[in-house]
């Protein structure tokens, strides 16, 4: 999340500097202009670091989600799924080396469409991957689940995030090209955070909830053990849903996400 952070605001900057070189009215006759800027420029360290910062956070992002698919390595087989995963990694961080070496240019009109294509597809491919990640999660987890919930609403945040940062507005191009998808990137932020806050929140509940059992039936034991089964197993479901109940309650009103259902 840190280099997510160093991403978006280096690339506010870039995108802003970017901008104010643009002509200040932009009517149907001009074209799309992608100014450049001398390495030793201020523009382009900025730019540099919001790239690198991209890639960063992407690696990361990528490592976790391998993490989260890799339980279902044997049901989509190695080969497939290191394949898929293989070159979701390649199609993204080559694209900025490329970039750099002059292999991609956006100065010259006939190829800049072309290139803004493999650029954006490379994103788009990316955030439909990470989405499926946290959906593949979400569906081995019951459907009345509260951390279902929070898992696919990150999934569709994750989609959303990188479906917005796909595009520009950068290039001054009109119609404003870009303008929609990059005005989403707020919402997609949002859903990302409230999806893996929220889902933490559950599993952190759900842990301290044993945890609490746990302790409370180690306590208990003594004094039911000479107690018949069925009036012994009364005793702790009763005393199971009150700790349930007493921890809900709790860590709702601190944490503002209910987590169990009632």
């Amino acid at each position: 999340m840190i280099a997510y952070v160093i991403n978006g605001v280096a690339g506010l900057a870039n995108f802003s500097g970017m901008l104010t070189q643009q002509k200040p009215i932009v009517t149907s006759v001009d074209i799309a202009y992608f100014p450049e800027f001398s390495i030793e420029s201020v523009q382009q360290q900025i730019n540099a670091l919001y790239q690198i910062a991209g890639i960063i956070a992407y690696i990361l992002t990528w490592i976790g989600t391998v993490k989260m698919l890799y339980p279902y390595i044997k049901k989509l087989g190695k080969i497939k799924f290191w394949a898929i995963m293989g070159i979701a990694m390649a199609y993204y961080v080559i694209n900025y080396p490329l970039f750099v070496l002059g292999y991609f240019t956006l100065s010259e009109n006939v190829d800049a469409m072309m290139n803004i294509l493999i650029f954006s597809m490379a994103s788009l491919l990316s955030g439909i991957i990470f989405g499926a990640a946290f959906l593949s999660v979400a569906r081995t987890l019951r459907k009345d689940s509260s951390l279902r919930k929070h898992m696919m609403i990150a999934a569709y945040g994750f989609v959303l995030f990188y479906i917005a940062g796909s595009a520009t507005a950068a290039q001054a191009a009109y119609p404003p090209f870009g303008i929609v998808s990059v005005s989403f990137t707020g919402l997609s932020c949002y859903l990302i955070y409230v999806g893996l806050y929220s889902s933490a929140v559950t599993v952190s509940q759900d842990m301290t909830l044993r945890l609490s059992i746990r302790k409370s039936i180690t306590d208990q034991t003594k004094f039911l053990d000479s107690m018949g089964s069925a009036h012994m197993e009364q005793e702790l479901q009763s005393t199971i849903l009150n700790i349930a109940k007493k921890n809900a309650d709790v860590l709702t009103e601190k944490t503002g996400v209910e987590s169990f259902n009632e």
